[in-house]
Parts: structure tokens; C-alpha cells; sequence
């Protein structure tokens, strides 16, 4: 009887543990986006309009609207036992009203 009660106790924390592992937590910018922009921002000209339309207005702005600065957080587990993966920040600078270019900077 003892053993039953050890086996359902470890099977439940087992189910636990595995699914808080494979949670993952994303804020800001959504991956396909961004690599949609970085990979054709020099062949296509993405105005500032295009840019809010793919990936959402800027954390911060620039006075001049020519550096938009995007925070990019992905964390893997559950509220208590969260792991930063990355956390970038993204800065976008624009010319004339077309992105010129991307550059992501590593926080941690």
C-alpha cells in the first residue's frame, strides 16, 4: 500500500517537473518576424508603417523617429521555476522612412 502512494507521490512529480520544462515564454517580438525583417531588410524596404504592422510600435522611440528600440525576452518554465533562454534588445534604425538597419544586443 505504501508503495502505491510512493508511485502515484513520484509519477505526479515527475509530470510536474516535465511539464515545466517545455513552457516556453516569449515577450516582445515575435521570432518569425524578426527573421523575416532581418533577412530581407536590405532587399526590401520596409517603411516605419510596414515595421509596426509586423512586429507592434517600439518600447522606445527615438525624438527624431529614427531609432526604434524593441526588448526581446524568452523564458522557459512555469512562474516559479523560470529560465531566461535570451533577452536582447533590438534597435532599428530608419532613413528616410526606410529601415536601413537591424542590430540585436545581447543583454545578459
Amino acid at each position: 500500500m505504501l508503495k502505491g502512494y510512493v508511485l502515484v507521490i513520484s509519477l505526479f512529480f515527475a509530470i510536474f517537473l516535465n511539464s515545466c520544462s517545455k513552457e516556453l515564454y516569449f515577450s516582445g517580438v515575435s521570432e518569425n518576424s524578426l527573421n523575416e525583417i532581418k533577412q530581407n531588410y536590405q532587399s526590401q524596404e520596409y517603411t516605419k508603417e510596414d515595421i509596426a504592422k509586423l512586429i507592434g510600435s517600439p518600447l522606445v522611440q527615438e525624438n527624431s523617429g529614427n531609432l526604434w528600440i524593441y526588448n526581446l525576452v524568452k523564458e522557459q518554465g512555469n512562474a516559479s521555476f523560470k529560465k531566461t533562454i535570451y533577452n536582447k534588445t533590438l534597435k532599428l534604425k530608419f532613413e528616410k522612412n526606410v529601415l536601413r538597419s537591424v542590430e540585436e544586443i545581447n543583454v545578459n
